[in-house]
Formats: C-alpha cells, sequence, structure tokens
C-alpha cells in the first residue's frame, strides 16, 4: 500500500516565485474552506534594490528576518552573504505562527515558507521542523525548499516517503497550483 502523502513541497531557485505560489494554494484553500497557519517569508525592497526579509504569519504579524548589515546599528550573529540574520523576530513569528491547536489537526494546512538557511540558524525552528516531519506526524504541510541544499534535515524532507516535491520554474509556475490544490484535498479528503 502506497504512503499517504502530507507533505507538499515546492522548490525552485531564489526569486522564481514560490512564495508567490504558496500564497495562491493558500488563498484557494481558504475560499474552499480550509484552514491555513505559518508563515511567508518576504523580500523588503526600497527603491527597487532589496535590502532584506521579513517574517509575516498567515495572520499579518510581521517581524525582520535579515536586512542589510549596513542598515542595522549593531552586528547579528548569524549572516548569509549581505544580510545579518535576525533570529528573535524571526523565532517570534515563525514559531508562535506554526502552533496548530488540537481541532485544527486534519482540516487545516501547515504552510512553512521557506525552510531555508537563515531560518535553520534557530535551533528551536530546527526542533519544530523536525517534528513536523517525523513519521510520526500528521501534519499536512505545505513548504518551500531551497533547490540546493547539502543539510541533511532539507535533504530527508525532500525525500520523504510522504512528500511530494514540485520545481517551480517561470515556465510553470502560473499553472501547477491547481495540481498542487488537487493533492492537497486528497490529503485531507475535501
Amino acid at each position: 500500500m502506497a504512503k499517504k502523502i502530507n507533505f507538499f513541497i515546492l522548490s525552485g531557485d531564489p526569486g522564481v516565485g514560490k512564495t508567490t505560489l504558496t500564497k495562491k494554494i493558500c488563498l484557494l484553500l481558504n475560499e474552499k474552506g480550509v484552514k491555513t497557519v505559518g508563515f511567508f517569508t518576504e523580500e523588503v525592497r526600497r527603491n527597487q534594490v532589496r535590502e532584506g526579509f521579513d517574517v509575516v504569519s498567515l495572520n499579518g504579524e510581521r517581524g525582520r528576518l535579515a536586512r542589510e548589515k549596513s542598515l542595522l546599528s549593531s552586528p547579528a550573529q548569524h549572516t548569509v552573504g549581505k544580510y545579518d540574520v535576525l533570529l528573535q523576530e524571526f523565532e517570534n513569528i515563525a514559531l508562535q505562527s506554526m502552533r496548530m491547536k488540537p481541532e485544527d489537526n486534519e482540516t487545516c494546512v501547515l504552510v512553512i515558507d521557506e525552510i531555508g538557511k537563515m531560518e535553520f540558524f534557530s535551533t528551536n525552528f530546527k526542533s519544530r521542523i523536525k517534528e513536523i516531519f517525523s513519521p510520526a506526524s500528521k501534519n499536512i504541510v505545505l513548504a518551500t525548499i531551497p533547490v540546493r541544499q547539502s543539510d541533511p534535515l532539507i535533504e530527508s524532507i525532500r525525500n520523504n516517503s510522504r512528500s511530494k516535491v514540485w520545481i517551480v520554474t517561470r515556465a510553470n509556475r502560473n499553472t501547477i497550483h491547481e495540481e498542487i490544490e488537487r493533492e492537497i484535498y486528497k490529503a485531507i479528503k475535501i
């Protein structure tokens, strides 16, 4: 008997549209009465120049995930390229938004955009990801992961027998939402 797919994973190059696609799928699920909880990461731009990233919960709470070093008054402990990662702000929003109530279980989709290098500086976040994707997990998850990553936990998500992975490209990003939505409905039996 085939294992049930519970983990719906979007991967692709940076800037290809994974977050936009995730938001679109959430909107479609919500329109059909499916509850979604979790968070998105969004670019922060000023005068068309990216200066960092925010973490935004599905209920609208916003915090800084990362900013260019030059925009901060003091350096952060962790950096990725030209960005300082603001762990406390990230954890305050992301970890709280990933809490599901017992009544949410099968009728709720947990959205995690993104599971990546910046986010993994948080040991609390990494522990929560291990829980969410554990063999005993009953979570239904829509998540994004980097296309190229050597982290063993991300690779375990990508290769999990309960995961279905879509590679988002400029060619398919406006059309694959229907297939993904259909697969999620199968998992929650709508």
